[in-house]
């Protein structure tokens, strides 16, 4: 059996395997990455398909995220920038929902909108200078409840949960009840408050694309399926080994339970995304347009090309659709009520909208019902020598992937001293 030899081997090369790998190498530590797949980037990856960029389900990059401030910002990403507000659908109408600090011609319109009422609109600017006050690390060392009787707590009407926060915050967490930590829901929210969603101009790839360039190339292995692991080895499954003294694994949960022959339940939710070419856009302004209705099987529609001309062809549009969870039977059943719903919404020019490709994202994200873990901790050692980051043991998200990279990359050093 061959045999090869690191300090460090990091299974998994999506955003917290890189950023792992990156800490690493800025010490002198060497180490080699492994990755199943044909190329880095975990989830956060980017077709082109017909001219068009596909992000593989619908993703955006927080401006606010510490994170990019410290590490992204240097990276020429050419971020594209989202407007601050959302359109709801409600009652067969769309409007308007927009941040007046930042949007004032919108200000009217929010604050006239039939979505809530004045009282909410209220409630919202006092939750955002709440969640500003402080630290990101203070807001997960606070009381936790459910997201959802957090909303109610704060005073929010039925009326403004189901038709904002559930689509809103569901889509972000994935959840249709929201029943995400409040913890989570104050984070989104500062997120939101005090940055932009925004997309690097070619596509959220960009971003694992550009940490690796900064890594040597032949430190990263691809195509490199691991068997197992176990202290001070790792065994691909080709019966080949690599020895090191530590093992870092960065890949999502169900896979790390794999890896180390465990069979704990840990929950994940999925995400169905379809995506479709048009001509004509029924909207004027780039704004993530929201299910305030709460029927149908969308969650939300966005058009990135609207953001970065580069995510379609020269004289096309690309609209991406998103439906929680996975549809019951395979993914070209859900394409036929996608339509009907978006024919209801933005009218007959949906018949002629040419449906490019669905991604059934099936371990999106892992649950996050409270209690959930205080991502600002040390990364769990889970077996001799062996560590692990990621969604395992934190939270979803670009920022605390990357972080979580970070600290273990943090643990590993200490490991190795010792």
């Amino acid at each position: 059996m061959q045999s090869n030899t690191a300090a460090v081997v990091i299974v998994g090369g999506g955003l917290a395997g890189l950023s792992c790998a990156r800490h690493l190498q800025d010490k002198g530590v060497t180490y080699r990455l492994l990755e199943a797949s044909d190329r880095v980037g975990g989830r956060v990856k980017t077709d082109r398909v017909d001219g068009f960029l596909l992000d593989r389900g619908f993703q955006v990059l927080q401006t606010a995220y510490p994170v990019v401030r410290r590490t992204l910002i240097n990276y020429p990403l050419k971020l594209k920038r989202f407007p601050p507000g959302v359109v709801i659908h409600r009652d067969d109408r769309l409007y308007t929902l927009a941040d007046p600090r930042r949007c004032p011609n919108y200000f009217w319109e929010t604050m006239t909108a039939p979505v809530g009422t004045l009282s909410d609109r209220l409630r919202m600017l006092k939750l955002a200078r709440k969640v500003c006050r402080g630290t990101d690390e203070s807001l997960f060392q606070g009381p936790e409840s459910t997201a959802m009787a957090f909303l109610r707590a704060s005073g929010f009407s039925e009326k403004m949960i189901r038709s904002f926060f559930i689509p809103f915050f569901g889509g972000v967490c994935l959840d249709p009840q929201i029943r995400a930590s409040s913890r989570v829901l104050q984070y989104v929210f500062r997120m939101f408050a005090t940055g932009d969603a925004a997309l690097p101009e070619n596509g959220m790839e960009e971003i694992p694309r550009q940490i690796s360039r900064t890594l040597p190339p032949e430190r990263i292995q691809t195509g490199v399926r691991v068997d197992r692991v176990a202290e001070g080895k790792v065994v691909l499954e080709n019966g080949r080994e690599w020895r090191a003294r530590t093992v870092v694994l960065a890949t999502e949960s169900s896979e790390v339970q794999r890896l180390l022959g465990r069979s704990d339940p840990i929950g994940s939710v999925g995400e169905t995304c379809l995506y479709f070419s048009t001509e004509k856009l029924p909207i004027k302004e780039p704004f993530l347009v929201l299910n305030g209705d709460g029927k149908g099987p969308v969650n939300n529609v966005a058009f990135p090309s609207m953001v970065s001309a580069a995510y379609a062809p020269p004289g096309k549009h690309l609209v991406s659709v998103v439906v929680l969870g996975l549809p019951p039977g395979d993914a070209a059943g859900i394409e036929s009520p996608v339509r009907a719903q978006l024919g209801e919404w933005f009218g007959p020019m949906v018949r002629r909208w040419r449906h490019l490709k669905t991604y059934l994202v099936r371990h999106a994200l892992p649950q996050q019902f409270p209690p959930t873990s205080d991502p600002t901790a040390p990364q769990p050692v889970v077996g001799p020598g062996i560590f692990v980051c990621g969604e395992y043991g934190s939270l979803p998200g670009i920022q605390w992937a990357m972080l979580s990279g970070h600290r273990s990359a943090e643990a590993v050093l200490g490991h190795l001293k010792r």
